[in-house]
């Protein structure tokens, strides 16, 4: 089996024009004093027949064509069988070259993700945590988009800039998670057997690529056309807008009420607090980015190690509450959530002009 990705095919250009020439020239139609053949003498086996073997008969000239007839379209090499969405961006590419391109590499990304999806399948539904393969059949996938980006980086071929520049920070992205994932947090991931690794660490290590490759395909789908949305090109947007809004107003929650303990004095408000904490990493946290999950489980762990303690308890709440405010901020920023706010007036003045209490 050949190594090469499977974009790199060979293509061999045939000018019809000049091998319709070529077969003209090998045609000779002969007249019927041309076609009599030499008798030749008999043989000792066989008597051979001198009578003139019966003319050919000429071809009509008007069933003989000037070229032959152009063979059916094959398909292209570069197409890929991609989701309606993804399709609908690389139709929207003028140039040969660069819709190829753009095709290939959403095909790669679309294959990397299908092997996450079967991940999270077992994920969801094994006792015993055995992975490893599916998790190793991810990074040969992901291997190979970077393998074809680098190629088309390094090669160039007349890529707008601004294209290349993306490809480019692609690439940086998709490698940067790919060490992150199976070099540093998870070293033997893609061992055989059983995992070494929790259900909740495994899920963090499939969410990382996960969220990688989807922003990935988004990223490239608004380098074509700047409208395009997560929404519009994944299915699991329209949830992640849900779980995002939940995710906000949950931390914002948390906040109060660790402001709240921050300046009681009595010890049930900080027991409620911490009891709080706790059902929150349970019931909410795996609504956070993924990166976030490992700082905001430290600070959890701290604030319960304060209270047991109860050294420099309010001091540890006072930095819980500006990391709480930093991460409620950056979450108000998310697409899913910007977009829904986006819609909101939209969907209020077309429900207020239904209304006829508002017209």
């Amino acid at each position: 089996m050949s190594d090469l990705p499977p974009s790199d095919t060979l293509e061999v250009e045939i000018d019809l024009d000049e091998l319709a020439s070529d077969i003209s020239k090998r045609l000779v139609f002969e007249s019927p004093a041309q076609a009599v053949a030499p008798c030749t003498p008999p043989t000792p086996r066989a008597a051979a027949s001198c009578a003139p073997p019966a003319p050919k008969a000429a071809p009509r000239p008007e069933t003989i064509p000037s070229k032959p007839p152009a063979p059916p379209p094959s398909p292209s090499p570069t197409t890929h069988a991609l989701p309606s969405p993804f399709a609908e961006i690389v139709s929207k590419v003028s140039d040969e070259r660069l819709r190829a391109l753009t095709a290939s590499t959403f095909a790669r990304i679309m294959k990397s993700l299908e092997g996450l999806r079967l991940v999270e399948e077992a994920l969801t539904r094994q006792k015993v945590l055995t992975v490893g393969a599916l998790f190793n059949s991810v990074r040969a996938q992901a291997t190979s988009l970077l393998s074809h980006l680098t190629e088309a980086v390094v090669r160039g071929d007349g890529l707008d800039e601004e294209f290349r520049e993306v490809l480019d920070g692609i690439r940086f992205v998709v490698a940067h998670e790919m060490g992150k994932v199976f070099s540093y947090e998870f070293p033997g991931l893609t061992s055989d057997g059983p995992s070494k690794f929790s259900r909740a660490e495994l899920t963090r290590a499939w969410g990382l690529l996960h969220n990688c490759l989807q922003q990935t395909a988004i990223t490239l789908a608004r380098t074509i056309d700047p409208e395009a949305t997560g929404q519009a090109l994944f299915e699991d947007y329209r949830s992640k807008a849900e779980n995002s809004l939940t995710l906000f107003r949950e931390l914002q929650v948390l906040l109060q009420k660790v402001k709240t303990a921050e300046k009681a004095n009595g010890i049930l408000l900080k027991h409620s607090l911490v009891r709080h904490l706790e059902h929150f990493r349970e019931e909410t946290m795996h609504f956070l980015m993924y990166k976030d999950w490992g700082e905001f489980g430290r600070f959890v762990d701290e604030v319960k190690r304060a209270f047991e303690e109860m050294e420099e308890f309010d001091a540890v709440l006072h930095g819980f509450a500006q990391y709480l405010s930093t991460l409620i901020h950056h979450v108000g920023m998310r697409e899913v959530l910007n977009v829904r706010q986006a819609q909101a007036p939209t969907a209020a003045a077309s429900n207020n002009a239904r209304d006829p209490l508002h017209a």
